[in-house]
């Protein structure tokens, strides 16, 4: 913190939202340890105090700032603020300045009842303390010794206040030593508990910035502590008709059954905190059969219980307050309800009355708008659900049609695959190397890689020495993958996907594609997509009137137009990595609304090279992009300048929005959305806009959540 100068009051003043407060305030930061500022060093009242600022100091403030004398200002707080406990209270802006309110705390050192982890209390002063410790050690000048003793001798106080709490039974009430009312209840609510795990199992494993400041004698106490706390965890989760669900957010301390706190609060299913629970279970290694039991049936609960079509909706009601509904969305992702209940697992709602309600709008404006009734939380678990299944618990088959392992045949499964399928037939790939052509003729097919990097699908094949020309009597596209004609609507996730033939059988850059793609409504996500050749992702479906969406793809390839769609295309958070040729092409003849979409991508390439190219009637929009300092000035236009083989009468159009290069950006960067037809804003252009709403590949990417463990936003 900086005293105000004029330079300093100005940014702050005029820096409305916190987060522009914490950039401007690191950057003022920087400048200090370059001595720029130093003269100006000391504490101030320049900007809004909160608790939630003293979490962001503690955790992400930069190790420099730890050098300053500001720093030891807040640590001299932080030992105020400590109880007698061992503990801090919660909530508190601890890092501002104390004038005569410093007697005020100090006389509270004495209370034994506000100790806590609920709100990461206790846990942000640890960790300052520690990072600050760190850092002085590193300077390693011997008058910051007495400093550094007391801030250790504070830290491990802190960690014996930790395991003081813990009960007999593995749990940890919300305050202690002292607590009353629900307060003794085994406390879940806010991640209190896995918090307080979390930090003895980091203090357990040494990991930064708690390294150096346990011994082992201590570790070994607190690698105790976190196996209690894991058997508690297991104890107390929701058993029905011998299967395990979730859990409540309070547990009774004696029965561990299901508890509840205020009164709005009442015992039931919750969903946000056993989310919490579920993800620290699965990063315990080698779990017991036990903890997989756990998992397995916490997942199936969150699996069953899902919402969809709906979602919370923030407005402004009749009367201009600020209000919340739920209202209906059929793109909407899998949400939760905070609480269903222990009877018939239905979701409810709850005013300060304790009366259970059915809908939001049936409790009061004040707890309808100042609690978090849904959660989104157990979404967020299914990636690393999948993939702790194939690390630790392989026997069960989930949701796929199909399993492919290491050694067998992925072209074999899709023959196994309906005709016609009417709903998605999903072949799981594992891990390994699978030297193969595929070849897909059926519509619904998802094909789905274990791991992105680690499951690959390797073929060398030339363009003009195919090894299958023919398949089932129709002829076959060069590609390791090949979508034939009414191969609609499949998904290919989670692969590498090489065409290697210019590294292993001659070193041609031809046309080598990696994905060839005869098919409509294909989406193309999370994926290495290499060629040693040409159009490594070649999505041609007929007449061009296909429409293809693409994700999280590293497209990389020594050739020309390495994405080549013909028709509509949206692609997105993209990295492209060439060499020397034009890196981008699209054909959009047959209809001027024909568009390549490519937005919040990156562009490289080993040497000097060209944007992109085409040889017809194209459209090209690139939105939020970067680019290296090898992409050349030279504009996306005409393949050639020395011939013409299509007039291409609607010209040149390529519409550009916040694209850089590294080094300096050129003219024809500039922003032109407005001369696009319609001039859409950049938040217009979406893969609903780009299909003109006849198509919505990110409903369906959400509709197979579960299956695919991708979230597309």
């Amino acid at each position: 913190m900086v005293t105000k100068t004029p330079f300093t009051r100005f940014f702050y003043r005029t820096a409305n939202s916190y987060q522009m407060r914490k950039i401007i305030t690191c950057i003022i930061f920087a400048f200090m340890s370059a001595g720029v500022f130093a003269q100006h060093l000391q504490g101030h009242r320049d900007y809004n105090y909160s608790s939630r600022e003293w979490k962001q100091i503690a955790r992400s403030y930069p190790d420099e700032f730890f050098k300053t004398p500001e720093a030891r200002r807040i640590a001299q707080n932080v030992l105020d603020y400590q109880r007698i406990t061992g503990g801090w209270p919660k909530n508190l802006p601890i890092h501002r300045e104390l004038g005569q309110e410093r007697d005020v705390v100090l006389a509270d050192k004495g209370k034994r009842n506000d100790s806590t982890t609920d709100n990461d209390a206790t846990i942000t002063e640890m960790t300052y303390l520690a990072r600050l410790y760190n850092v002085l050690a590193s300077e390693n000048n011997p008058a910051d010794r007495a400093d550094m003793n007391k801030y250790k001798e504070a830290f491990l106080k802190g960690v014996q206040f930790m395991l003081s709490g813990q009960y007999k039974n593995g749990g940890w009430p919300q305050f202690w030593p002292d607590n009353h009312g629900y307060q003794i209840h085994i406390t879940y609510n806010d991640d209190a508990m896995v918090q307080t795990m979390q930090v003895i199992r980091d203090l357990r494993d040494g990991k930064a910035p708690f390294g150096n400041l346990v011994d082992a004698k201590m570790r070994k106490k607190l690698a105790a502590a976190f196996d209690k706390g894991v058997e508690c965890i297991l104890n107390t989760q929701i058993v029905v008709n011998g299967k395990p669900t979730v859990w409540c957010q309070q547990h009774d301390r004696e029965t561990l059954k299901p508890a509840p706190a205020r009164s709005f609060e009442l015992a039931s299913y919750c969903s946000s905190e056993s989310a919490s629970l579920v993800k620290l279970l699965m990063e315990i290694p080698n779990p017991s059969n036990r903890i997989k039991e756990a998992v397995n049936g916490a997942m199936e609960w969150f699996e069953s219980h899902k919402l969809m079509g709906i979602r919370l909706e923030s407005y402004r009601d009749k009367n201009g307050q600020n209000d919340r509904r739920v209202v209906n969305d059929s793109k909407a992702g899998p949400i939760w309800a905070r609480y269903y209940d222990l009877e018939n697992e239905q979701p409810f709602f709850c005013d300060r009355d304790g009366v259970p309600q059915k809908h939001l709008s049936e409790i009061g404006h004040e707890r309808r708008n100042g609690y978090g009734w849904y959660s989104d939380g157990p979404a967020r678990l299914y990636r690393l659900y999948n993939r702790w299944k194939a690390k630790y618990d392989k026997s069960d088959a989930g949701h796929y049609d199909a399993i492919v392992k290491n050694g067998e045949s992925i072209q074999a499964a899709i023959e196994k695959a309906p005709v016609n399928a009417a709903s998605p037939y999903v072949i799981l790939v594992k891990k390994g190397t699978y030297n193969e052509k595929v070849i897909i003729d059926k519509p619904n097919i998802v094909l789905l890689g274990e791991d992105r990097n680690e499951t690959k699908i390797v073929f060398p094949e030339l363009s003009s020495k195919r090894t299958i020309k023919e398949y089932k009597g129709k002829p076959v596209g060069n590609g390791v993958i090949v979508l034939q004609e009414g191969a609609n609507d499949c998904i290919i996730s989670n692969l590498t996907v090489y065409n290697n033939y210019g590294s292993t059988i001659e070193p041609t850059t031809a046309h080598q594609m990696a994905i060839f793609g005869r098919a409509t409504r294909t989406i193309v996500i999370n994926c290495n997509v290499w060629a040693d050749g040409n159009d490594a992702l070649s999505l041609w479906a007929e007449g061009g009137e296909g429409m293809y969406y693409h994700a999280d793809l590293f497209l990389r390839c020594p050739g020309v137009d390495f994405l080549c769609p013909r028709g509509w295309c949206y692609a997105t958070r993209c990295r492209f990595y060439g060499d020397g040729r034009a890196l981008i092409w699209h054909d959009g003849r047959g209809n001027y609304d024909k568009k390549l979409v490519i937005t919040d991508s990156h562009f490289d390439s080993k040497s000097p090279v060209t944007l992109g190219r085409y040889h017809h009637d194209s459209q090209f929009f690139l939105i939020n992009c970067t680019m290296s300092d090898r992409i050349i000035d030279h504009p996306i236009g005409y393949a050639y300048t020395d011939q013409v083989l299509d007039p291409c009468p609607w010209g040149q159009r390529v519409y550009i929005y916040n694209v850089h290069r590294k080094g300096g950006d050129f003219n024809w960067m500039r922003n032109n959305l407005d001369e696009a037809k319609g001039a859409p804003r950049p938040e217009q252009i979406t893969p609903k806009w780009t299909f003109d709403g006849k198509w919505d590949p990110e409903a369906r990417i959400d509709s197979l959540w579960d299956v695919l463990a991708y979230n597309h936003k």
